[in-house]
């Protein structure tokens, strides 16, 4: 498929999280900038993550932690 974007894994506070399964994808403008969004699963935690089509980079939107 051209042109797909999946995240793989990500950083945050200094800890690694690998992508365990991509649960949802959707996506979205903010004003002139294509965002598009996936809430995925790490373990037992759970992030909405955000690409900006834009500027390609990426953005931790949500963050939900199964302690």
């Amino acid at each position: 498929m051209k042109n797909k974007v999946l995240p793989l894994s990500f950083r945050c506070n200094s800890k690694k999280y690998s992508i365990d399964k991509v649960n949802m994808i959707y996506s979205g403008w903010t004003g002139r900038n294509k965002w598009h969004y996936f809430t995925v699963s790490s373990n037992e935690d759970h992030f909405k993550l955000g690409f900006n089509t834009e500027n390609n980079k990426w953005f931790l939107e949500e963050a939900y932690y199964n302690n």
